[in-house]
């Protein structure tokens, strides 16, 4: 049910990208018809669990006998050994929130929504200290949120998921504003196939996959006033912002179409349906936007 440190490089990354995989595939064997094939892709895309220690609230290497490894466990270290690193350009920390499919289950885990929220705030406040075998990926750093790599990415929108969908837009918008220059070192990590500046427009527009498979966007903190994206068969997707501005970060209502949106999401389909997404920002937080964690 996991890949073992001892005997794999970056073995706990790739149990967890794994059960990412799984949880892909089995979509695609539902499709296919399938069933008992998405039936076990999907009870393994949980594997994640067998890397998830209680004790600590974190992933972690385990040895091909069931053991933990390091001891004492660090959470910035890159692996427990010389030889190679546990995790693929993360730590620990980032590497705990790889999760991206199977959330609601995930943070039973830590003890509930409110444990995870609290694991969340713990990750963006960590003292942002790394090792010296630390890989330069593990880039642009807020507390132990590394944003000039991929496995970060989808964090600060994981707050949605417990309800404290505020967090998101603050934490988004922020990292918006601090994490791109127009300058030609302007980006706080690798370009990668272009992820750095797809975040960011993807960011200005307001919208986020956190997980892809479902088909569905969070919502963020808007930095755009008017946007307008070209969709097939000459529909459009019209995403305008009122109020906006510097000091105007947290949403305070979300209009889909004219009619009032209560969701921290929405799915593709709607938008490539064609419409008018329209967001209401302030100074304050509405705290109840969003605040059904489901």
């Amino acid at each position: 049910g996991y890949i073992p440190s001892d005997k794999v490089d970056e073995a706990v990354s790739k149990t967890l990208e794994y059960c990412y995989d799984d949880w892909a595939v089995a979509h695609m064997a539902d499709a296919a018809g399938a069933t008992t094939d998405a039936k076990a892709l999907r009870a393994r895309s949980r594997n994640y669990r067998h890397v998830f220690d209680k004790n600590v609230s974190f992933v972690r290497p385990r040895d091909s006998l069931g053991g933990w490894l390091e001891d004492p466990f660090d959470p910035t270290s890159i692996g427990y050994s010389d030889k190679w690193r546990d995790f693929t350009e993360s730590n620990a920390w980032q590497a705990t929130f790889l999760n991206q499919h199977d959330l609601y289950a995930y943070m039973q885990l830590f003890g509930g929504e409110a444990a995870f929220e609290q694991k969340l705030d713990g990750l963006f406040n960590a003292p942002p200290s790394l090792p010296d075998d630390a890989p330069p990926d593990i880039a642009g750093l807020v507390g132990q949120y590394a944003h000039g790599n991929e496995p970060s990415h989808h964090i600060a929108y994981l707050y949605a998921y417990t309800g404290a969908h505020y967090k998101t837009q603050a934490r988004v918008r922020s990292l918006l504003d601090t994490m791109y220059r127009a300058s030609p070192d302007g980006l706080a990590g690798n370009e990668d196939c272009g992820q750095m500046s797809a975040w960011y427009v993807m960011g200005a527009l307001g919208l986020y996959a956190v997980d892809p498979v479902s088909a569905t966007y969070v919502f963020g903190s808007p930095l755009l006033n008017r946007a307008e994206i070209t969709l097939a068969n000459q529909r459009k997707l019209v995403v305008e912002t009122m109020g906006n501005g510097p000091d105007k970060p947290y949403i305070q209502s979300v209009s889909w179409n004219g009619k009032p949106w209560t969701r921290s999401w929405i799915s593709h389909a709607e938008l490539t349906a064609g419409g008018v997404l329209t967001f209401h920002m302030g100074i304050i937080p509405n705290k109840k936007f969003g605040n059904l964690a489901k």
